[in-house]
């Protein structure tokens, strides 16, 4: 069937049984329903790929945040160049690729080629965007002595720009080889500046029929700042893992571990690479 996913802007053929796209949009799902009611919204970073993008995503709130123009200007260069890399390494992946960034334009054709994909229009469009914000990005890694004091003041407008490109082409380079495209290509949020945690009120629910001394008791907890929090208490015989993944989602504070338990014995324990945590 066709699913419009999370975005308008992500639409692509959804198979039921793609367990790994399922579990990857729902989670997009629950990020865009906590954004739309205003709740923070925490980052599970679950590839290098996203990773890239996270870090392509904070630099441009930086960028906007910046009060003088030499920061805005680094942080729009780190951003341009982290946005590149996220797409890079999608194009590498895509097209079964590697060493894509020398020569990027020629390299990409080669392998487009090699999987008998036509070729893109580098002079129209897409993806001649796409190149102009390449050349952008050779010009900031290669910086030359000569360039001008005012360019490297980049303007907030070229990271917009870039992310916004990228984004596009990284669905359309998972499009024309048919491929998945990455839900968290769609992420477009950052928070910026961590201005700390500063006070968290810790919940905890007891669910009816559970003892929260009892010996086979579910407990689900999770740890933030070094510190453990037990969030549910759960009847005996609670399947725990689907409690996990709600847990995930419901999460609003950057957590790095969360732990289910059997009474007093750890039955599982997820590390998440969350943003922040």
């Amino acid at each position: 069937m066709r699913l419009k996913a999370v975005l308008p802007q992500l639409e692509i053929d959804y198979d039921e049984t793609n367990a790994e796209y399922a579990k990857q949009l729902q989670t997009a799902t629950a990020r865009a329903t906590k954004k739309e009611e205003g709740i923070a919204v925490i980052k599970v970073v679950d590839s290098t790929h996203y990773h890239l993008w996270t870090d392509a995503l904070h630099g441009r709130a930086l960028a906007q945040q910046a009060r003088n123009s030499w920061d805005r200007g680094t942080y729009v260069r780190w951003t341009i160049l982290s946005a590149w890399s996220a797409f890079e390494t999608v194009c590498g992946d895509a097209l079964a690729a590697s060493g894509l960034g020398n020569d990027f334009r020629r390299r990409f054709d080669a392998a487009l080629a090699a999987k008998g994909i036509p070729a893109v229009d580098w002079g129209n469009g897409l993806w001649q965007q796409a190149l102009h914000v390449y050349g952008v990005r050779k010009e900031f890694t290669h910086v030359k002595p000569t360039i001008a004091h005012n360019r490297l003041l980049a303007p907030v407008e070229e990271a917009e720009e870039a992310i916004l490109v990228l984004r596009a082409a990284i669905k359309d380079v998972c499009n024309m080889t048919n491929h998945l495209a990455p839900v968290w290509a769609d992420d477009d949020t950052d928070r910026g500046w961590d201005a700390g945690r500063g006070s968290i009120a810790y919940s905890m629910s007891v669910k009816d029929g559970a003892d929260p001394e009892g010996a086979d008791t579910v407990r689900i907890a999770y740890e933030t700042n070094g510190k453990e929090h037990v969030c549910d208490i759960l009847p005996p015989g609670t399947d725990h893992g689907p409690v996990l993944d709600d847990l995930i989602k419901r999460l609003n504070v950057p957590v790095g571990l969360i732990r289910a338990y059997r009474g007093k014995d750890l039955i599982e324990e997820r590390k998440l690479q969350v943003r922040g945590a």
